[in-house]
Parts: structure tokens; C-alpha cells; sequence
């Protein structure tokens, strides 16, 4: 009984990821038709090779290199504005959290997270700004 409720799991995972890969593919041709930025492109690639090997790892180092090189390094804006708008993505979650959070420790935890992130966010803006 185990064994047949893992293969569901594994079966329906694979069809998940298909399912995005395939999402992915078609939002890389809409974007290439339409002119998107090719660093979004490269990333949609990237998340659908992803999405086929069932491993976020690819995409996500691919990720933190583009990030690094071309957004901190090199300046190059799209990687750091996609960056900034996951920073407050991130923070408006954390404020959220944080709101209903009784628990101190745990209150402080996320005090300072948004602190953190509330730094990120600046810094971002400064390099966009410059």
C-alpha cells in the first residue's frame, strides 16, 4: 500500500513538472515573439530544464550567477529588478507574518528579517538608481 501511494506521488510529480516545463516552454515563445528580455528567457529556460530533470538546483544556481555576474557585477538592471521585486515580495510575506505572529522569538526572528530585507531592497534601488 506504501509503495503504490509512492508511485502516485512520483507519477503525479512527474506530471507536475511536465505539466510547467510545457507552461514554460510556451511563455519562452510568447516572449521571444513579443520581445521579452532575454535574461527572463534565460531564466524560463533554465526553470524548464528544471522542470524536466524533477531538480530545482540547475535553476537556481543559474540563477544566483546571473544575479551576481550581470546584476551586481556587471549592473545589468532586469536580473536585479527581478531580484528587488522578489525582495518585496518577500518582505510584504515576512510584515504579514510578523503581524500575526503572538510567539516572540519568533516575532524577533521575523523583526529582523524584515530588517534584512528592508536592506536588500535599498541597496537594489541604489543600483538601479546609479
Amino acid at each position: 500500500m506504501a509503495e503504490e501511494k509512492s508511485d502516485r506521488e512520483i507519477y503525479r510529480a512527474y506530471l507536475d513538472n511536465t505539466r510547467r516545463s510545457e507552461e514554460l516552454q510556451c511563455e519562452i515563445m510568447k516572449g521571444a515573439r513579443e520581445g521579452e528580455d532575454v535574461c527572463v528567457l534565460l531564466l524560463k529556460a533554465c526553470r524548464a530544464i528544471s522542470a524536466m530533470t524533477g531538480s530545482n538546483v540547475f535553476a537556481e544556481q543559474v540563477e544566483r550567477s546571473l544575479r551576481a555576474v550581470y546584476g551586481e557585477a556587471l549592473e545589468v538592471h532586469k536580473p536585479l529588478e527581478v531580484e528587488l521585486k522578489e525582495a518585496e515580495e518577500r518582505l510584504e510575506k515576512i510584515r504579514k507574518a510578523e503581524a500575526a505572529c503572538e510567539e516572540s522569538d519568533m516575532k524577533e526572528a521575523m523583526h529582523n528579517a524584515v530588517r534584512s530585507q528592508e536592506a536588500k531592497i535599498r541597496h537594489l534601488k541604489e543600483i538601479l538608481e546609479s
